[in-house]
């Protein structure tokens, strides 16, 4: 009995551990088989990180391969809130040494969080302050920051980008997609205390973006930059934009506002300073859009050149309102009605052709029709339907107003003349460079004018310069036209145009030998004067004359090379 007992007991002692070495060995299997792969990366996890490698955004340059757009490298600060052990004395370091707020940096150490930005995108000695206090649970990470050597030139041309490398403006944001490289990484080994050791051989390697060529010139921006702010010093104006056009191909060789701003401080910059306006404001044109009425007449057949008209001595009555000139005149021929930019003589012209002849003109010279340029934001302006024209539309759209226009749109128009009726869409990027590919962009061009009608409309401009209102506009030894305009600015809190604000305009060409340049000018609220023959024709032929002598000595190079 007692045998038995004690054979049992074996028995039971047996099945016991036979049972908990097949439960060992079931679990053994579960983790070492049916788990491996988990548990493998967790390993890996805890000895090996992927660190991100983002591939350099292309640069941008200028037409004569200058550098408008490119990189550095920066560095910013993070922390491990887990790894820092003495967050008080922590925080109150890196606050002094990044000049921040020590509570705000507490309150991020303070986080239930891995990973914690403290500032990013420090300058180098603040970096090396970092280093040299070795932090626990404070990293540094090395960054690509976009970079623009040339500070406000271009500025509103060339755009910025946030805080990661994203286009926000501008050909950064148009071309955003070409631009932003493509990210890699690589495996980095770490020991117990999670500090990076040596780096894997598994790696992905980075691609960096295109390379965006521009039209524009560095050097006539710059010309065009400089004197437009002594203009607007010098009359105390609000603001103002120049568009400086290539009229063989219809490239931008500078397009500059004021005020401008510095991509490299974009925080310090207001939204109304980042506007691309020549792009993304609409006005009244005033006289500048009596290029319309010029077309229109000369293309119809309806008038010569010295064809009469009485111009009422200054004082016209229309419906609804009495039409002034600036100055008194009585009778004027077709050529002077426009070199002396009289109001009453357009509106007179304007009335013979009729609202739906001059309303396909505004059309043919592609107003109330956003360019295409490839720069965002730009608008269409704005053109009613000659069926929503009012009795007195007739006689004041012909002279600027009622109709909105943008400084771009005046420039592709008095570009359709100058290049004998043929449009030229205006663009910025002529190529986009990968070390894979070249993006060639050619000008989208047609017909839409007689050439015939264009030469004889470039004389009537050309009178405007040489004897009319825009005599300030003249360049010695050059074949010089262009429309003087002064607008009254409407004032939407008393109904009505204002006594005292003004928008003083210039849009004209340049031809000599091979050079032919459109410079399309619009100042607004200048103070001290407000004729666009005063305040935008001198600016014009500031910017005209130094961009004519550089072309001409950039051309008499290539030719000697």
């Amino acid at each position: 009995m007692k045998k038995l007992r004690v054979s049992t007991r074996y028995r039971v002692i047996y099945l016991f551990f036979s049972a908990l070495f097949i439960i060992l060995w079931i679990k053994i299997f579960y983790l070492q088989i049916l788990r491996v792969d988990f548990f493998h990366n967790l390993a890996r996890k805890q000895y090996n990180s992927i660190v991100s490698i983002t591939g350099g955004r292309g640069r941008i340059y200028d037409a004569k391969d200058r550098i408008l757009a490119t990189n550095i490298t920066s560095y910013s600060v993070y922390a491990d809130p887990q790894i820092v052990t003495d967050k008080e004395h922590t925080a109150r370091i890196l606050a002094e040494e990044l000049s921040l707020d020590k509570d705000d940096v507490l309150e991020k150490l303070n986080r239930s969080r891995r990973f914690v930005w403290i500032k990013r995108q420090i300058p180098w000695p603040e970096k090396e302050a970092v280093e040299e206090h070795n932090l626990p649970g404070v990293g540094l990470r090395r960054k690509i920051k976009r970079f623009y050597p040339q500070k406000t030139i271009a500025a509103h041309v060339l755009g910025m980008v946030d805080i990661d490398n994203q286009g926000l403006e501008g050909i950064e944001l148009k071309y955003d997609e070409v631009l932003r490289g493509k990210e890699g990484f690589i495996q980095r080994f770490k020991d117990s205390a999670a500090r990076g050791l040596i780096f894997l051989p598994e790696s992905l390697t980075p691609q960096e973006g295109a390379d965006v060529y521009l039209t524009l010139d560095g050097q006539i921006q710059y010309w065009a930059e400089k004197y437009l702010a002594e203009t607007i010093d010098k009359f105390g104006a609000k603001g103002g934009s120049v568009v400086v056009l290539d009229t063989q191909s219809g490239g931008v060789l500078a397009l500059v506002n004021f005020p401008d701003f510095n991509p490299n401080k974009p925080g310090s910059s207001q939204a109304s300073e980042r506007k691309n306006q020549a792009l993304t404001d609409m006005f009244e044109p005033g006289s500048v859009f009596k290029i319309v009425t010029l077309i229109a007449a000369l293309n119809e057949g309806a008038f010569n050149e010295d064809d009469m008209f009485f111009c009422e001595n200054g004082e016209y009555k229309i419906p609804g309102t009495v039409l002034h000139d600036y100055h008194p005149y009585g009778n004027l021929s077709f050529r002077e009605v426009f070199s002396k930019s009289s109001n009453i003589g357009v509106a007179k012209i304007a009335q013979s052709l009729g609202k739906n002849t001059l309303y396909r003109y505004i059309k043919k010279l592609q107003f109330a029709k956003a360019t295409g340029i490839d720069l965002p934001g730009e608008i269409n302006g704005f053109m009613k339907e000659p069926n929503q024209w009012s009795k007195t539309s007739g006689y004041i759209v012909p002279i600027g107003q009622e109709v909105g226009v943008t400084l771009i749109q005046l420039a592709q128009a008095m570009s359709i003349i100058v290049s004998e009726g043929e449009l030229i869409q205006p663009y910025v990027v002529k190529k986009v460079v990968h070390e894979h590919y070249t993006n060639e962009i050619p000008p989208i061009k047609k017909n839409v004018l007689s050439p015939r009608v264009c030469e004889r409309a470039k004389a009537v401009l050309i009178d405007v310069v040489e004897n009319g209102t825009g005599r300030s506009a003249w360049i010695e030894g050059a074949l010089v036209g262009g429309k003087t305009g002064t607008a009254q600015k409407f004032d939407v809190s008393i109904r009505r145009y204002s006594p005292n604000k003004y928008r003083a305009s210039f849009v004209g060409f340049i031809e000599k030998e091979d050079i032919s340049l459109v410079i399309a000018i619009s100042i607004d609220e200048p103070r001290k004067s407000h004729l666009g023959g005063t305040v935008a024709a001198p600016l014009f032929g500031m910017i005209g004359k130094e961009t004519l002598r550089y072309l001409r000595y950039q051309n008499s190079s290539s030719r000697l090379q």
